[in-house]
């Protein structure tokens, strides 16, 4: 995800009191609210209303192409206005919250580390469930993927998916890896990576980094890959207790912390932003950097003077990338929701959605076919095989209202087993205890 450069603002977490008296066992859905058959073009002339758009910036020039949409949109939509604000990804936890409880947009996107807070059964999203069903929208509905993904545990749909992002992989600067020479199957395994990363190390050079800093730097993308790929969650697969005490992940931390503390093969801990990580990578300092799709942007825009590719990162018990979906919501507080269905769909078009995505050259579209539009034009031979590669290794986070919460838990307790403060299994059985208490007291108050 691609992110503005405030990098020192502090997320402000704030909590819907509705989300602890949700149950999350699987059910029935309450429909929303039963959607028209298409409109034809007289109709769509008819239609009026205001919708404003909370979107996130992929892109410097996002308000640019954003704009170039609402144009087409109002060639078939001349009534409707749209209206495109942006919130900041470091802290769109606080201002998506005070989007949804105040009331102020009609179309909001949601990434998926974010959506399960937002999404369950008498939240505030608007059931998208029969929106969809409609017969005329049908051939569009089935090009669309990941709807398991946007549908709750409960049954509620609570968004349509509008792109998929891999979180967290691995970008390696060839020459150092030729240099050092390790082998071309050094990414298969831990153990490969880390002889890799301490044979690259040396002067003013590091093997291995990933991001640190904290929420706002993203910085859990890279460890939360690293659990998932261990073969443990926040919570078990019933969602009754802390999934955390796995004796791989006991031993994925301590790769993790050796790398920074016994071999010594990565940048100072907290020492550099997400920024600043790139930059490094970008000035051929860092071997192996675990960072997202966005960086391939960055890459274009300012090449390095080196052989770069990327590669899925090893895990010991799982195959998996962390991968998450945007969603488009129609929030219940919505006062224009016709107009503002007529938005997401058109939004959703490959039509629109496709040339959008290849000027980002960061996210992926979430259809299956894209009408003849070339994706990443001349970017074939790093784009192409991510698409499909990473597409078949993509997991997303655990689809439960408190994700933020449990994320908020790790977070410091990861800080403090990368210092050497505490031991692996200190950090799972600390953050264990508070997930499991957090579990209790939504239960009580539920």
């Amino acid at each position: 995800m691609f992110k503005k450069r405030l990098l020192k603002i502090i997320a402000v977490v704030f909590i819907f009191s509705l989300v602890c008296t949700v149950s999350f066992a699987r059910g029935g859905k309450d429909k929303g609210k039963p959607a028209e058959k298409a409109p034809s073009a007289e109709t769509k002339k008819d239609i009026k209303g205001t919708v404003k758009i909370y979107k996130g910036p992929f892109v410097a020039n996002e308000v640019e192409l954003y704009n170039n949409i609402i144009t087409e949109f109002n060639k078939e939509y001349p009534n409707i206005k749209v209206i495109h604000e942006m919130f900041d990804w470091p802290t769109m936890e606080a201002q998506l919250t005070a989007s949804v409880a105040g009331g102020t947009h009609d179309v909001i996107y949601f990434p998926e580390g974010m959506y399960p807070k937002f999404c369950y059964k008498g939240g505030p999203l608007e059931d998208l469930s029969s929106y969809i069903e409609d017969p005329a929208w049908q051939e569009e509905r089935n090009n669309i993927l990941y709807w398991e993904a946007a549908t709750a545990p409960d049954g509620h749909l609570g968004g349509v998916p509008y792109v998929w992002n891999p979180q967290s992989f691995l970008y390696a600067n060839l020459d150092m890896l030729k240099e050092a020479g390790a082998p071309d199957d050094w990414y298969t395994s831990m153990d490969k990576v880390r002889d890799a990363a301490i044979k690259m190390t040396k002067g003013d050079k590091y093997g291995f980094a990933f991001r640190t800093g904290g929420f706002a730097q993203m910085s859990w993308f890279d460890w939360y890959s690293y659990i998932l790929r261990s073969g443990a969650d926040f919570l078990n697969e019933d969602f009754t207790a802390c999934g955390l005490n796995k004796p791989e992940l006991v031993e994925t931390f301590q790769w993790l912390a050796d790398l920074q503390n016994k071999d010594k093969v990565m940048p100072e801990y907290g020492g550099y932003t997400w920024d600043g990580l790139q930059g490094l990578f970008q000035a051929g300092k860092i071997g192996i950097l675990n960072d997202e799709t966005i960086l391939l942007n960055l890459l274009k825009e300012n090449p390095p003077d080196f052989e770069y590719s990327c590669f899925p990162a090893p895990g010991n018990a799982r195959d998996v990338l962390l991968v998450f979906r945007g969603f488009f919501a129609i929030p219940e507080t919505s006062k224009n929701k016709e107009a503002a269905w007529e938005v997401i769909k058109f939004w959703s078009r490959p039509e629109m959605a496709v040339p959008y995505i290849n000027s980002t050259f960061a996210v992926y579209p979430v259809l299956k076919d894209y009408h003849g539009i070339e994706l990443y034009p001349g970017a074939e031979e790093i784009h192409i095989p991510l698409e499909k590669n990473f597409y078949e290794l993509a997991q997303g986070p655990q689809f439960h209202p408190q994700m933020v919460e449990f994320q908020n838990v790790v977070q410091p307790l990861f800080d403090e087993l990368m210092l050497g403060k505490i031991t692996p299994q200190q950090l799972i059985d600390q953050a264990c205890s508070q997930i499991n208490e957090k579990l209790k007291k939504c239960t009580k108050n539920g």
